[in-house]
């Protein structure tokens, strides 16, 4: 083991090296030529008499505006190829190369992300109101708001118009074409307070973005935080709703109490001769903890432990190391288990609860709806025992690393899986497996062996991720993966010495949940810095610009989740849950993909232009109209948007592309 981690020190060391030396050769070349003078520029513009030579060496020296940031430089693989055909082969494979963390980082947010983020709200017990609107909906957001975050920060030089774009772009799409495909899919009731509130927020931060286009050629710090303001006062506006709501119901429900009991007491007086026996009365009180009453978790146990117990007598050969975990409706009735059971039978408290007024958050994982409650009884679960292990001499110890770092689905998932769904899961092998080796899972049992190599992967790879891996702290000082090293060391001693093979620490969970976050967020982020590398290496080649990029592939391959996850959600009986997802998700990604990375921009000093170009234009004017005409359509179909209302949407969008379209080409010219 301590060789392994050895060797992988050193080649994170050799390729940092490689990269570093490689770039300042470069830059001396470059700086020996004519046209020297190019060197460091805001923007990467290539001119279309520049020999093959000059290009190459101009990408070069402007590496901070012609790359995104990540490790893998692209833009000067292409324009520094030796023939056209090793060129379109580069392409190509960057293509695929994009493709791949495209189902990377679904997965790392869906898989792991996810799963850490319930953890912890049960952990901080917080109320369903705020973390519906907080850490689920950052768990949902996180592609979006990572890849604005790389655009912003991954490189000296801000990539501002593809955050922007991608923002933007993504927010048409969702509120146009996924609000359209739900509409299509099944007409429904709108929950009409959530929805005009989520409508109208979104317009006044367009309307505030708008402005400052309008009035400024440049991001100053009140801008951003005028946006994470903006945020706040929109969790604030969800939890007064919520309490608002509680106490109504709370109401209703003791009046129906006293007119139950005055009901009751009537017919006894009417009956007093020959009285009728006395139903017992049933109240039902609101639970005030996040989690169900003691019994009914206890009862879910024991099922849980008999059901694991049949599991491992049906299926002797694989160990299953991931947890099962029990949902419990708002009633604190056991629905089903997790992941084992079908979940064919939930469809009539689902559709109940889809029906009633009860503003619910909820997150939706691989299609699967989790609301607020259940998702954090996954928090609350049982994690499996973990395999009795007396000696590390033992066999086992191999047996129970090798079962925890298989990257292969469940067999009970794959049962349910369709081919597409089957290749892409052999596609996410390799993917998976790294990160197993370097994210804690909570939903896994203990496991000590991988535990340590954890404590040397993780601290290893943040470094690497935000690329501090070579960086000294001081002057004469080593690179922080010594001091990294040194901290893996620690806690490896610490592992050695106060935790068991066999035996689970009491802490474990809780510990893993807050690992497993830091280094899931450690993972988007390089895989979206490594995304925005591949886009500015295809606006550069194409020369098409940023904002373009940003509206099309950054805009569509995040947003295509967004609409498979939707009508999933649709078909299990909740089109007015896909509605609020659809104009909540992408409000929150514009707030916060605005807000976080802007303001930590201009914190370290980053000069951000801000010019309003036709692009710019067109994507402001069309969302306004999408989301006006949302609003508007609203209360003219009475409330139930209709498939004529989906019609509208969609002609939105392609007048959009179409005027786009028009305006790349020169056709469309702005005064």
């Amino acid at each position: 083991m301590a060789q392994s981690i050895t060797f992988l020190y050193s080649i994170l060391i050799i390729l940092i090296s490689l990269q570093s030396s490689d770039a300042i050769f470069l830059n001396s070349l470059f700086s020996t030529q004519d046209g020297s003078n190019l060197c460091n520029a805001d923007k990467c513009e290539l001119k279309s008499n520049w020999s093959h030579q000059a290009v190459c060496d101009y990408v070069n020296c402007n590496d901070d505006a012609c790359e995104g940031g990540g490790y893998l430089l692209w833009t000067q693989y292409v324009e520094c190829a030796p023939n056209t055909t090793s060129r379109v082969f580069i392409i190509i494979a960057a293509v695929l190369y994009m493709l791949l963390l495209f189902l990377m980082v679904s997965s790392a947010a869906d898989d792991y992300f996810s799963p850490s983020i319930s953890s912890i709200v049960a952990h901080l017990r917080i109320s369903e109101s705020v973390a519906g609107v907080t850490f689920m909906a950052f768990g949902n957001g996180a592609p979006d708001v990572f890849g604005s975050i790389a655009s912003v920060l991954s490189s000296p030089t801000p990539k501002a118009d593809l955050a922007l774009g991608e923002l933007f772009g993504g927010g048409l799409f969702v509120t146009t074409m996924v609000v359209s495909t739900i509409i299509l899919t099944s007409p429904f009731d709108v929950e009409v307070f959530s929805t005009i509130r989520d409508l109208l927020f979104y317009l006044v931060a367009l309307s505030f973005l708008g402005f400052c286009f309008i009035f400024y050629n440049r991001v100053t710090l009140w801008m951003p935080l005028t946006f994470l303001g903006l945020y706040l006062l929109y969790v604030l506006t969800v939890i007064g709703a919520q309490y608002y709501h509680n106490r109504k119901r709370k109401a209703i429900q003791q009046q129906n109490s006293v007119k139950s009991r005055a009901s009751r007491r009537s017919r006894k007086s009417l009956h007093s001769v020959a009285p009728m026996p006395v139903i017992p009365e049933i109240e039902v009180q609101e639970q005030s903890a996040p989690f169900p009453e003691i019994s009914v978790v206890t009862g879910a146990i024991d099922k849980l432990k008999e059901h694991m117990t049949e599991k491992a007598q049906e299926r002797p050969v694989r160990r299953y190391t991931k947890r099962p975990s029990f949902l419990v409706n708002g009633e604190g009735n056991l629905n089903h288990l997790h992941p084992y059971a079908k979940q064919n039978h939930l469809g009539t408290s689902r559709r109940q609860s889809e029906l009633s007024n009860e503003d619910e958050e909820f997150v939706v994982i691989h299609g699967q709806v989790y609301q607020g409650h259940e998702a954090r009884s996954r928090a609350a679960s049982l994690v499996p025992e973990p395999r009795k292990i007396s000696s590390w001499q033992n066999f086992d110890v191999l047996t129970d690393l090798a079962e925890h770092l298989d990257p292969r689905p469940d067999a009970e998932d794959w049962e349910e899986m369709n081919i597409f769904s089957k290749v892409l899961s052999y596609i996410n092998v390799g993917p998976n497996f790294l990160f197993k080796l370097t994210i804690p899972l909570n939903e896994q049992s203990w496991s000590k062996p991988l535990t340590l190599i954890h404590a040397f992967t993780c601290p290893a790879f943040l470094l690497f991720s935000l690329q501090f891996f070579l960086k000294s702290p001081f002057s004469g000082s080593p690179g922080l993966w010594l001091y990294g090293l040194a901290v893996s060391i620690v806690i490896a001693a610490l592992l050695i010495f106060f935790t068991e093979l066999g035996v689970q620490p009491k802490y474990y969970k809780e510990i893993y949940s807050y690992a497993g976050f830091i280094m899931s967020i450690a993972w988007i982020y390089l895989i979206s810095s490594e995304v925005v590398n591949v886009v500015t290496m295809l606006g550069v080649v194409s020369r098409v610009s940023h904002e373009v990029l940003g509206l099309t592939i950054l805009a569509w391959s995040n947003s295509i989740g967004d609409l498979i996850a939707d009508v999933s959600v649709v078909k299990q009986g909740y089109p007015r849950m896909a509605m609020a997802a659809a104009i909540g998700g992408p409000l929150f990604n514009l707030l916060m993909g605005f807000g976080l990375p802007f303001t930590i921009a201009k914190l370290q000093g980053k000069y951000i232009s801000m010019t309003i170009n036709p692009t710019y234009r067109l994507l402001i004017l069309f969302l306004a109209i999408s989301l006006l005409a949302t609003l508007i359509g609203i209360p003219v179909q009475k409330f139930r948007l209709q498939r004529p209302h989906a019609a509208v949407l969609i002609s939105i969008y392609i007048a959009f592309i179409v005027f786009v379209l028009l305006s790349e080409t020169g056709v469309l010219v702005w005064n």
